[in-house]
């Protein structure tokens, strides 16, 4: 085996992490050297220089029609079972070393287990599999777009409104496919993920083909630059249907929360009966005006789409801290006014606002930005701050003004006129 396994030859390919046969024609299925690289494969190379092993018999019954031992210029990718029994998946090329004289026409395999490989494209491929039907199962869109505004790719469930029309956006920018005043809203959640890698949430309608349809959105900065550009991805899950049956069951109410002027009108009926209640029966009543502290800083800081979403949570919180007879309302603008039929003692009046401060100081949690939320509560109570509905809304806007005057963050109740 001067020519087959010399001492130089050797010593190169044993090194090798890549296993290698040579093959003579005359040796009828049994290569005249095998490298030391087939141990990782537990066995040994005169496993195979002695016949005791034939190569063939290793090969996985569904690729055995697809190997051939002949040369061939392209690759061959199959399975060979090893010592245990387990099937490695290999990278096979194969090629002539030409004849010289005095010595024979020899082929030579280089093979390269791969099965980490294959196993590691298996495991991607299904978890793309789990990931199309996740998308399929979710009624949202995805939407991968860059700093600039410029729609990089779109894809969701087939059943996610807008997924035709968004599609059509791919490589145009949000200015250039919306009117400027609701690109520029659309935008300001996006410059803010990419400018504090800190995931937005955001709330807005759009028009797409003379309809309106209302989107809520998760944005996240994603790890690595696309194109040289910073880029996120977009969540946008369609919640026009909760949208209108929301406003459905509102309407048949005669009631919005939305709307502060329907508020004001429902606060009046309830505040007069309320008080008329309370003469009748010669007992108290307390109201609180509730007012956010430095709301234009969180405005600022998550936007007002979002900002909305907030307040409307803030509402939601403080009516399950509520006590059953407490008429809670949201009026304009960051204002909250809150009627107690059967108010208690001035300890008992004071620590139900406490615990609407607490409430409304946890309300910006899950919220992203640098933003803290309080509250100052003005409060007077009938008969001794007033006789009247404007008398006590008045006293208790003076205590409001009080506490806000002090820092805010705080509550203060009504003062007693001078005598």
């Amino acid at each position: 085996m001067e020519r087959c396994g010399g001492v130089h030859f050797e010593k190169v390919v044993n090194k090798s992490p890549v296993t290698s046969f040579i093959w003579l024609p005359s040796e009828n299925g049994k290569p005249c050297f095998v490298s030391e690289a087939i141990r990782s494969f537990g066995y040994a190379p005169e496993d195979f220089t002695s016949g005791k092993i034939r190569y063939a018999d290793l090969l996985h019954p569904d690729d055995v029609a697809a190997f051939s031992f002949s040369p061939g210029s392209e690759p061959k990718i199959y399975r060979i079972s090893d010592s245990e029994g387990a099937w490695r998946w290999v990278f096979h090329r194969s090629c002539l070393i030409g004849e010289e004289e005095g010595y024979p026409e020899e082929l030579l395999w280089n093979i390269s287990d791969i099965t980490y490989y294959k196993e590691a494209d298996e495991e991607l491929r299904k978890n793309e599999s789990k990931l199309k039907a996740l998308m399929k199962a979710i009624p949202a869109i995805l939407l991968v777009i860059d700093e600039d505004g410029r729609y990089i790719d779109v894809s969701g469930s087939s059943e996610a409104a807008l997924l035709t029309a968004s599609s059509e956006l791919i490589g145009k920018t949000v200015h250039e496919s919306f009117p400027n005043e609701k690109a520029e809203e659309l935008m300001a959640p996006l410059k803010r993920c990419v400018e504090t890698g800190a995931p937005q949430f955001a709330a807005y309608d759009i028009d797409i083909g003379g309809n309106k349809y209302f989107q809520e959105a998760r944005i996240s900065l994603l790890p690595e630059l696309v194109e040289g550009k910073r880029t996120v991805i977009c969540v946008a899950l369609d919640v026009t249907a909760q949208k209108e049956l929301e406003e459905e069951i509102l309407l048949q109410t005669g009631h919005n929360p939305i709307d502060g002027s329907s508020n004001r009108t429902h606060f009046n009926r309830a505040f007069l009966f309320s008080l008329a209640e309370a003469q009748r029966t010669g007992g108290t009543l307390a109201f609180f005006m509730i007012d956010l502290d430095h709301f234009n800083t969180v405005n600022e800081t998550i936007g007002r789409e979002m900002a909305d979403l907030l307040l409307k949570g803030i509402g939601q919180r403080l009516q399950k801290v509520c006590r059953q007879d407490d008429i809670l309302y949201r009026m304009e603008g960051v204002n909250y006014y809150l009627i107690l039929p059967k108010p208690g003692t001035r300890e008992d009046m004071g620590a139900v606002a406490e615990r609407f401060l607490e409430t409304i100081r946890g309300a910006s949690s899950g919220y992203t930005g640098s933003f803290k939320l309080s509250a100052t509560i003005g409060i007077s109570v009938f008969p001794e701050d007033g006789q009247d509905a404007k008398t006590l809304l008045r006293t208790a806007e003076a205590a409001l003004s009080a506490g806000k005057a002090e820092g805010g963050n705080c509550y203060r109740f009504a003062e007693k006129p001078a005598r």
